[in-house]
């Protein structure tokens, strides 16, 4: 059973410099064993001075599959964005990742925020 009592709050951010996903992304988060993770923001900003691509995918441990959130998403040069908006979240279980990759050049950066939640064995 989880217990969603007491949260452990975190935080990770990260540089994109692979261009393809899956295995080859860039790994932003990982779900930690026995927790559920409660993804509140995910900030993406394109340094590059023109239009450029990114992708963000959600690598689920259970089945050993990557799902895309946002897949090849143009975003303006020195732009950013909200990737989860207006409350909402992206659960994790144990294992679960956020991974990213970019268009060649396009000098992008995640921020990845939210909640850990022990789950009892």
């Amino acid at each position: 059973m989880t217990e969603l009592t007491t949260a452990k709050f975190f935080s990770a951010a990260k540089d994109l410099t692979a261009t393809a996903g899956g295995a080859s992304g860039n790994t932003i988060y990982t779900c930690p064993n026995n927790f559920i993770s409660l993804i509140k923001l995910l900030h993406v900003s394109i340094g590059a001075n023109s239009t450029k691509k990114y992708s963000l995918q959600w690598y689920e441990a259970s089945t050993t599959t990557y799902h895309f959130i946002v897949d090849d998403h143009s975003v303006a040069g020195n732009s950013l964005e909200e990737v989860i908006q207006g409350g909402s979240y992206l659960a994790l279980k144990s294992g679960d990742k956020i991974i990213g990759f970019e268009e060649s050049g396009a000098d992008a950066h995640v921020i990845v925020s939210g909640e850990e939640h022990f789950q009892l064995a």
